[in-house]
């Protein structure tokens, strides 16, 4: 026994961090929990007495990356006065920029998509929450005449997420003509803002 499996914390995030780079390489399906295993640097039977399966191992990984987002963002629904475009607009930019710092949620949120998995009850409460105070948020906004009120907030909500998931899912296949030679920050920022005034300003010339 290593000096690691008696500590049960770091056992576990050595398993998480091992799960995470084969879940991330060859999607659920195919990963294999005895490779996990030896890349922890572990026995599979210790995989499977901190998270009972596969599928449970799983959802921590997805939950690990995802649970930073959503309590930061539930906080700023919660704690912040708003109700108008400008909170909206903030959220859509704390959203793009968590993104760009956390590439590996970007391959989940890929790997779930492509494999239309069921969704875990850890992520699903949180996701849950937060549209739920999202909406809320927009609707006080319609009610109040600072957002559209001939507009689904839920649509609302999806399309500013599609936009900032798929940037970063495709943006290899999108910057390769457009701007090869910047950096990828530069890149990122130059789309945000347009982006941003696109979703807001709509394209028609004023």
């Amino acid at each position: 026994m290593t000096p690691r499996t008696r500590d049960p914390e770091a056992t576990r995030t050595a398993i998480l961090d091992a799960a995470e780079q084969v879940f991330l390489a060859k999607g659920f399906g195919n990963a294999a929990m005895s490779e996990i295993a030896k890349k922890a640097g572990v026995t599979k039977s210790l995989l499977h007495h901190h998270f009972g399966s596969k599928m449970g191992l799983w959802a921590d990984v997805k939950h690990r990356r995802f649970e930073h987002y959503a309590k930061a963002q539930i906080a700023m629904l919660e704690n912040d006065e708003r109700s108008d475009a400008s909170l909206l607009r903030d959220s859509m930019e704390f959203y793009f920029h968590f993104l760009q710092k956390n590439k590996e949620l970007v391959r989940i949120l890929a790997w779930i998509f492509l494999e239309q998995e069921s969704e875990d009850e850890l992520c699903m409460s949180m996701d849950k929450q937060l549209f739920q105070l999202g909406t809320e948020r927009i609707r006080q906004g319609q009610e109040r005449g600072e957002i559209r009120s001939d507009l689904n907030p839920y649509f609302i909500l999806f399309t500013f997420i599609g936009i900032c998931q798929h940037w970063f899912q495709d943006r290899a296949h999108l910057t390769e003509h457009l701007a090869p030679d910047m950096p990828e920050e530069a890149v990122d920022e130059m789309f945000l803002r347009d982006a941003v005034k696109i979703f807001f300003e709509g394209v028609v010339p004023r």
